[in-house]
């Protein structure tokens, strides 16, 4: 029996080996989703688990073969693989070329001179051009990129459309057979490496171990505390790794990651760093959850470029606006119905604003109590990243109390605050007029604004993002569909959309699986909008939360905001319901 670690790329893979698992029965097979380092970490221990092979493919395979003390079986691209996805791009209206090592780009170009299709084809000899490749074809107008998994990740940084080739049954089974091949062959195992002996798991310490810029070790604390790839995105890290290598000395430095600030020591030994991770201080926001996964505070060290897709005069018009205030300081406010894309907008004003490498701040405004804007503020978190973009998503969400208290903050002219972009729902300047929101805040924030009509008022942008969705979805689910009928898409072009393109994205990823054909049809969308339609509308159903972890004094303000906010502000109204006199409420409101 072959006991082999399958590391999947995407999840169409992933569920593809699943089922051919059940169809083998001289393989054990181990399947895991990974793709580029995430997947090479996990190869890393294969030996040790007492796998014999390793099956991956593409990039994420030459990772795992550069470190694997075991053979590595690149999954080929098949023919058949490259004609199906020729076909799904079909629907696309840019200009579209294939990028990839010669075993896609030159069978991919046979095919396509056998369908006559004008798509070019270019071939790359290693992954490090494929960024200069992509580049090029921007400048040269291509919108559509069709190649693996590294070339689908570069163009979508780059702001292409990616598609990626899937591989099909038959080029698994191929791989199989291969794997058979080498296990015959195979005969030599690689040396422990007597560095790991010397780490104690048991540590307090979080420990990492780095060799060429790759980790070879990390601890339990370690791995429980950080995902790597996004560790070693932070300036501070990459810097002092560099700095240890040059001098071959210890050095000492503070960092801000996943809302705790760590002391963080790297020490030199033979050709490795090690990182000692200590935590310095944690900015209280761990108890600010909802259905315990969301916190008040969130750091993202990179945003993916995500092009704002549609050929409406309005998105138009949104795009140029992006462009023309990214160039400024002041700060930008996006009004826009829910599920409407207004962190997409955020996304891609902080791409274009920001300098260097700096981390994607977001503040979930719906959570951010006044206790913790002022820890925030007396900490100097706002002075320490003054240079960033700091989102304040869902501004409306604020209570009474924050409102003003971040107010206060921002009117201090000797204080030099972040990039502002914020956000709200299409109500704010009703609720501005209404009193419910400070409207000096208001001002102060909405100097530049961006208004996103909803999709029902740009139904010509439907068809475009349809065909991307599309696209993101081949690779999770892995099955036969490359397009939509135009009658199927005209019924969606109908529909009114009250969740907006969100709501459009989860009607065609409930569409894709259930297609059974190449192409989606007007009887399957028609059954999935009659659903909708059924639905009760629960758009302001919202149950807004009462914190209960605060002390006494701060759940009583929390109970007064909510009833004062569904009072419409009205003090008078607002103390009757709550069984005290004006006075008194007033008084519990300095």
């Amino acid at each position: 029996m072959i006991k082999a670690l399958v590391i999947a790329p995407y999840e169409g893979l992933f569920e593809m080996m699943k089922e051919i698992d059940q169809e083998v029965d001289d393989f054990e097979l181990h399947i895991e989703l990974g793709n580029l380092y995430e997947g090479a970490n996990i190869a890393k221990d294969a030996e040790k688990r007492g796998y014999h092979i390793i099956i991956s493919r593409g990039g994420t395979a030459s990772m795992i073969q550069e470190e694997a003390s075991i053979p590595v079986i690149d999954i080929q691209v098949s023919g058949y693989d490259v004609l199906r996805i020729l076909t799904l791009v079909k629907g696309f209206s840019g200009k579209a070329a294939i990028v990839g090592f010669a075993n896609i780009s030159q069978g991919a170009a046979t095919i396509c001179k056998l369908l006559d299709l004008d798509i070019k084809s270019y071939t790359i000899t290693k992954d490090t051009e494929v960024e200069e490749k992509l580049t090029n074809l921007k400048k040269l107008g291509y919108e559509v990129i069709i190649g693996d998994v590294v070339t689908i990740q570069a163009a979508k940084q780059l702001g292409l459309t990616g598609v990626l080739i899937t591989s099909g049954k038959e080029a698994i089974m191929d791989s199989l057979e291969e794997a058979r091949r080498a296990i015959r062959l195979f005969s030599k195992l690689q040396q422990d490496v007597s560095i790991y002996q010397s780490i104690l798991d048991c540590s307090e310490q979080a420990i990492g171990i780095i060799r060429e810029e790759q980790i070879i070790y990390g601890n339990e604390r370690f791995n429980k505390e950080f995902n790597w790839i996004k560790l070693y995105n932070s300036s501070v890290v990459k810097r002092m790794v560099q700095q240890t290598v040059l001098t071959r000395e210890k050095q000492t430095n503070t960092l801000h990651f996943d809302y705790t600030l760590w002391k963080l020591t790297t020490c030199p030994y033979e050709d490795t760093v090690i990182l000692y991770f200590e935590k310095a201080f944690k900015t209280e926001v761990s108890d600010k959850k909802i259905n315990g996964n969301r916190s008040a505070l969130e750091f993202n060290p990179s945003v993916s470029y995500t092009p704002i897709a549609g050929k409406s005069e309005p998105l138009q018009k949104i795009l140029q606006q992006i462009d023309k205030y990214s160039g400024m300081n002041e700060p930008v406010w996006i009004m826009g119905e829910e599920g409407n894309g207004k962190e997409l907008i955020a996304q891609s004003l902080y791409l274009k604003r920001k300098s260097n490498d700096e981390p994607f701040i977001t503040l979930h405004c719906d959570l951010l109590s006044e206790e913790l804007l002022k820890d925030l503020i007396s900490e100097g978190f706002f002075r320490k990243y003054a240079n960033n973009v700091v989102y304040l998503k869902s501004i409306e969400r604020l209570n009474p109390f924050t409102q003003k208290e971040l107010y206060h903050f921002l009117k201090k002219e000797d204080v030099k605050t972040p990039k502002w972009v914020v956000s709200s729902e299409d109500t704010i300047e009703e609720r501005v007029k209404n009193g419910t929101f400070k409207q000096d805040l208001y001002n102060l924030l909405a100097q530049l604004k961006i208004h996103i009509p909803p999709l029902r008022e740009r139904g010509e942008d439907i068809e475009k993002l349809v065909h991307i969705f599309i696209s993101e979805l081949h690779p999770k689910y892995g099955n036969e569909v490359v397009g939509i009928r135009l009658d199927a898409l005209e019924e969606l072009a109908n529909y009114d959309w009250p969740g907006n393109v969100e709501q459009l994205k989860q009607v065609i990823e409930q569409l894709v699986p259930q297609s059974q054909s190449y192409y989606i049809e007007k009887k399957e969308v028609e059954t999935v909008l009659n659903q909708l339609k059924q639905q009760p509308n629960n758009n302001n159903a919202a149950i807004t939360t009462i914190d209960l972890s605060g002390t006494l004094e701060e759940i009583e303000k929390q109970v007064i905001t909510r009833v004062l906010e569904a009072e419409e502000m009205n003090q008078s109204r607002a103390a009757k319901r709550l069984g005290i006199n004006r006075s008194t409420l007033w008084r519990k409101l300095k």
